[in-house]
């Protein structure tokens, strides 16, 4: 009886820890599949609406419950820093003087929502994002060509495609 109240117990040690450390590693974020060089993800929402919010919520976040940045009444864009400790700093792009003016800044940035872009022909916000002393910067917008959702060179763009919208998995 004692031979197998040990071999319980030791099961049971060695079970534990297993199951809390994939407790606490549960994070949606982390299947974000961010390639080498990637700072941030982010997705198109919509032209004054954010109604495709919940599917990206449900596969990427934790909480749909996201700040939200309003430039001016256009395109909303979800944007996902890779990495935790990562500084942001949110500039409104001045179309008649062409310069930045910092709006916002955080020293530990997590998702967010901006809306922004009132006008088809010039990008009215530019995102900063800093990380082990490397800065990225970017506008995103819609593309005028063929209307692809452009987030720079260091984003990865987590946007579906019309009628796509978790027709995933």
């Amino acid at each position: 009886m004692k031979k197998y109240v040990c071999w319980a117990l030791l099961l049971l040690v060695c079970l534990l820890p297993a199951g809390c450390a994939s407790e606490t590693a549960d994070n949606k974020q982390d299947a974000i599949p961010f390639a080498e060089g990637q700072y941030y993800a982010a997705a198109y929402l919509g032209y004054q609406e954010t109604e495709d919010l919940a599917f990206y919520a449900e596969r990427y976040l934790d909480s749909d419950q996201l700040p939200t940045h309003y430039l001016s009444a256009g395109d909303y864009y979800l944007v996902i820093p890779r990495y935790d400790g990562m500084q942001l700093q949110l500039y409104r792009n001045d179309l008649e003087t062409a310069e930045k003016i910092l709006l916002y800044e955080d020293p530990d940035c997590g998702p967010f929502l901006l809306q922004c872009n009132v006008s088809d022909i010039f990008a009215d916000a530019s995102i900063s994002l800093t990380y082990e002393g490397k800065t990225v910067e970017f506008s995103p917008f819609l593309s005028l060509k063929d209307g692809s959702v452009e987030i720079g060179a260091y984003g990865l763009d987590l946007t579906e495609t019309p009628g796509s919208l978790g027709a995933q998995e």
